[in-house]
């Protein structure tokens, strides 16, 4: 099924050499179209009946653009590769791996000599810093945002501590809030004192009085007027009947 597979993915690129054991080479560049390919490899495998338990015997053969020392660093790459992948069908994996290295080191004019090498080797130590740097910079916007996290969650907490105190406990009186409290309730009573003594007065008055004042309507003073009438008649009657009572007992 594997080989299927990398036929299938590589097609051209992919060669069977034999069944017995099972050889084959997959020919690795950065771009599969073709074009700006400036370095490029053969990987060769040979396949044992007891793969993927055991591991894959592996040749490179590099067809341009690669110096030794870049063919150690795929040496060391798959080795690494294999090594993490031992026990699962892995071929697919080192070739990619290998092409992600090709895309990395894809220069025109690598002949390997000591001049490109120096210059590899310059603009690997300008990625490494680069990447060091860009790791400081993460690094140094996590600890800041984990710090407004922190101080976040120290305010929010104190608020709820606060809300809490004051539920139990109430707001401390101050003397600016007494002093706040003392207007608000002077207001207070002085709007309830006056419609106290404004009730009382208008409560003494008779109907026609309140009419004259403009306190009420005309229906609503005959109407107080002849309220006013019966309650007298009534008291009068109640005194009339107190006297008789009187007289009766003392007789």
């Amino acid at each position: 099924m594997e080989v299927e597979a990398l036929e299938a993915i590589y097609m051209d690129e992919f060669t069977k050499l034999s069944d017995e054991p099972l050889t084959y080479q997959v020919h690795v560049v950065p771009n599969q179209d073709g074009e700006n390919n400036f370095v490029a490899m053969l990987l060769k495998a040979e396949i044992p009946d007891t793969y993927p338990d055991v591991e894959p015997k592996l040749d490179i053969i590099v067809k341009k653009g690669l110096a030794d020392s870049q063919l150690k660093e795929i040496k060391q790459l798959l080795d690494q590769q294999v090594e993490e992948n031992m026990g699962m069908a892995m071929m697919y994996t080192l070739c990619e791996a290998v092409r992600e290295y090709l895309v990395e080191n894809n220069r025109e004019g690598n002949d390997g000599s000591e001049h490109q090498e120096m210059l590899r080797r310059m603009e690997l130590k300008k990625k490494k810093e680069d990447k060091v740097e860009a790791d400081k910079l993460e690094q140094v916007r996590e600890t800041s945002t984990r710090a407004r996290s922190i101080k976040f969650a120290a305010a929010n907490a104190q608020a709820h501590a606060e809300e809490h105190r004051r539920e139990f406990h109430g707001t401390p009186v101050t003397v600016e809030s007494f002093a706040a409290w003392k207007v608000k309730f002077d207001s207070e009573m002085q709007v309830t004192t006056k419609a106290s003594v404004k009730d009382e007065a208008t409560a003494k008055l008779s109907g026609r009085q309140l009419w004259n004042k403009g306190l009420v309507t005309e229906d609503d003073a005959v109407e107080a007027e002849a309220e006013a009438e019966a309650n007298e008649d009534e008291a009068d009657e109640e005194e009339e009947d107190g006297g008789a009572e009187e007289e009766q007992v003392d007789k």
